[in-house]
């Protein structure tokens, strides 16, 4: 097996954080009461929470996968880089630290020794 990349370890260590930040996040905002305002989003804060729960729980698994270099997750990784990139676009200027993140990380993730540690 190839030596895992350090950046790799750093990216997926990234995404354990953010996936960690956004399970807590998922249920605080399922406790949210919108009914405050107004009566007919009673039950918004459970499908946001939910929502953010689950897309937390997706960046664990990727942030796992990084680290044992699954070739699953850098297919996913390519996917949710490209994908935070082009949102990034539509949020321009503000999006731009986002944008230049998620564009080094694909750029990464083609790298010759990337490919080589996730066999793809």
């Amino acid at each position: 097996m190839a030596k895992r990349p350090v950046l790799i370890s750093i990216i997926g260590a990234l995404y354990l954080l953010m996936g960690l930040l956004m399970v807590a996040g998922g249920i605080g905002v399922a406790f949210l009461d919108f009914s405050v305002l107004d009566p007919d989003m009673a039950g918004m804060g459970t499908v946001l929470g939910g929502g953010v729960l689950v897309f937390g729980v997706i960046l664990i698994i990727i942030a796992f996968g990084f680290l044992k270099g699954w070739s699953v997750m850098w297919y996913l990784g390519v996917i949710f880089s490209a994908l935070g990139a082009i949102g990034s676009l539509f949020a321009l200027p503000e999006a731009l630290f986002m944008l230049v993140i998620n564009a080094v990380i694909l750029y990464y993730l083609f790298r010759p020794q990337v490919k080589r540690f996730f066999k793809v």
